[in-house]
């Protein structure tokens, strides 16, 4: 199991699962918001909490290493099915607009990462959270 999980660590942690792109700060700050409300409940299964925490750490870490009102995003690409589901959750409460707009930029990438993104979502529990935890 653990040259399992070494393997999809490397395989996805290497640059091309990365994405990079700039956000609004306020609209940052406002999916941060989204996560806290989506952590703040019991429903949450442990690899979405993994990623939950885990995109929070990237909003803020990249919000606090910019003064400008623009923020630059990595994020690697096994994130976008949590971004998915955090926007479905989210998508009738207005104040939240926001993953709308960032779940329809990511869906380019979705659509070219099929392949790959099925394979991460077909990983067990355990896994996941090993190679989320280390991206």
């Amino acid at each position: 199991m653990c040259v399992i999980t070494d393997f999809y660590q490397f395989k996805y942690s290497r640059n091309n699962y990365y994405i990079e792109f700039y956000m609004n700060r306020d609209a940052v700050i406002n999916i941060e918001n989204a996560l806290d409300e989506r952590l703040s409940e019991y429903t949450v299964n442990r690899d979405s909490e993994c990623a939950y925490m885990r995109l929070k750490e990237l909003f803020q870490t990249s919000r606090a290493n910019s003064n400008l009102p623009y923020v630059e995003i990595r994020m690697n690409k096994c994130f976008i099915i949590y971004i998915s589901n955090l926007q479905l959750y989210f998508r009738n409460k207005v104040q939240y607009e926001v993953l709308d707009v960032l779940y329809k930029y990511l869906q380019t990438y979705m659509a070219l990462e099929y392949d790959t993104l099925s394979i991460f979502n077909i990983l067990d529990e355990d896994t996941k959270i090993r190679v989320l935890s280390t991206i």
